[in-house]
């Protein structure tokens, strides 16, 4: 019987049907591949075989002896089927899905998985930092630094998980470092935006093919700019959430961007009570309730003709609809949520209590975030300092 990593000698015959000696190494790769290679059937030959031997032998006990035929496209595609769909929300499996359609569309996909180096992802990086060409011959545009980090985050869990499997004998990945993420400066709306805002709701709310008036996207933009909701928080709102008696909303799910998939709250300070801090707000959701004469005590506040959720996507329709007749630029729905926070700073409301209502896991958060956005925040401090004393007692000199 032969043994792993023995030398032998083997006759092969050649397509003539004429058998030829060699001598032959078979050992196995640690994937548990089954590889030989041949030498002249010659002393010179034999010792060659058995120093190939001897090699081997050393590079399978490092777990450096490895052989794949999986490109850096068909082992994500695997790994992220066999390793990570079923751990993820859908929204978090939406983003990994995303990172890896780049990577697939680009020349590193086709690349086989033990072949990349670190000069090839660093290449690679700096092409997603501006326009670049995919292998369709398609232009694409240049992705955000949180973009091109996500990619490096799928990358390196998908080498360190190949790593442990042993269909690589070293991680490219360990050479790299992880992409710096620029933070955008934060941008709210003015009051001048806020009025242009709801003028164009009301435009549209008359436009006279507007028949069914179904959605009531006055008090849907009201709800994020008043409360700070997360859009998908907001879609998955239903009317037993809201207690108008004790002026609060129960946010405690979010919904996915265009199915009707509902998750709960990633995190503990997620799940939080919003208070309704406006009269206006609170009446104008007391008739939205019972419009029509009926009082609805259960279901989706915002719903579409068969009771589940509206989309994400007609919102967002909407939104640009709106943009183009009230002449905003830049800005998104997620606007409205860095408005509401910074309007109520800029009220007094203490941090710790805005980073509740928004969901924050720390006040810190909330500081990074927007505190540069406030007008004249040090004036305000000057202000309420002014003439005030860092010395509260008189401080005795100390005679030497």
């Amino acid at each position: 019987m032969k043994r792993e990593g023995s030398v032998t000698k083997v006759a092969l015959k050649n397509n003539k049907g004429v058998a030829y000696e060699y001598w032959q190494c078979r050992y196995y790769d640690n994937t548990g591949k089954q590889k030989r290679k041949l030498f002249p059937p010659t002393q010179e030959g034999q010792r060659e075989a058995k120093a190939f031997q001897k090699a081997m032998t050393k590079l399978k006990g490092n777990g450096e002896l490895v052989s794949t035929s999986q490109t850096v496209s068909s082992w994500l595609d695997e790994y992220i089927t066999t390793f990570k769909k079923n751990k993820l929300r859908e929204s978090s499996r939406e983003r990994i899905i995303q990172s890896y359609a780049k990577i697939e569309a680009s020349a590193i996909g086709n690349v086989p998985l033990d072949k990349v180096n670190a000069a090839m992802v660093q290449r690679f990086y700096n092409q997603l930092a501006g326009t670049w060409t995919d292998n369709n011959g398609k232009e694409q545009k240049r992705l955000s630094s949180s973009s091109i980090k996500k990619i490096h985050v799928l990358l390196s869990e998908a080498y360190r998980k190949a790593l442990q499997l042993n269909l690589i004998a070293r991680n490219p990945m360990d050479a790299i470092e992880a992409p710096k993420v620029t933070t955008k400066e934060m941008t709210i709306f003015t009051d001048e935006e806020i009025t242009k805002i709801f003028e164009a709701i009301s435009t549209l709310e008359n436009y006279k093919h507007n028949t069914s008036g179904l959605h009531n996207y006055r008090l849907l933009f009201m709800m994020l700019l008043a409360c700070g909701f997360r859009i998908g928080e907001l879609l998955a709102l239903k009317w037993e959430d809201i207690n108008l008696a004790g002026r609060e909303i129960h946010v405690h799910s979010t919904k996915s961007t265009d199915k009707q998939e509902f998750h709960s709250a990633k995190t503990k300070s997620g799940d939080r009570l919003i208070p309704i801090i406006y009269d206006h707000l609170l009446q104008d959701l007391k008739d939205y309730r019972g419009r029509d004469g009926v009082t609805r005590l259960t279901g989706f506040v915002f719903a579409n003709r068969t009771g589940g959720a509206i989309s994400y996507q007609r919102v967002l329709l909407t939104w640009q609809r709106i943009c183009e007749l009230a002449g905003i630029e830049g800005k998104t729905i997620h606007t409205f949520r860095h408005t509401c926070a910074t309007r109520l700073l800029e009220k007094g409301v203490p941090t710790a209590e805005v980073a509740r209502i928004l969901g924050h896991s720390e006040a810190a958060t909330t500081l990074r975030l927007y505190t540069h956005a406030i007008k004249n925040y040090n004036e305000k401090i000057i202000e309420q300092l002014r003439g005030a004393d860092i010395v509260t007692k008189p401080v005795k000199k100390v005679s030497r």
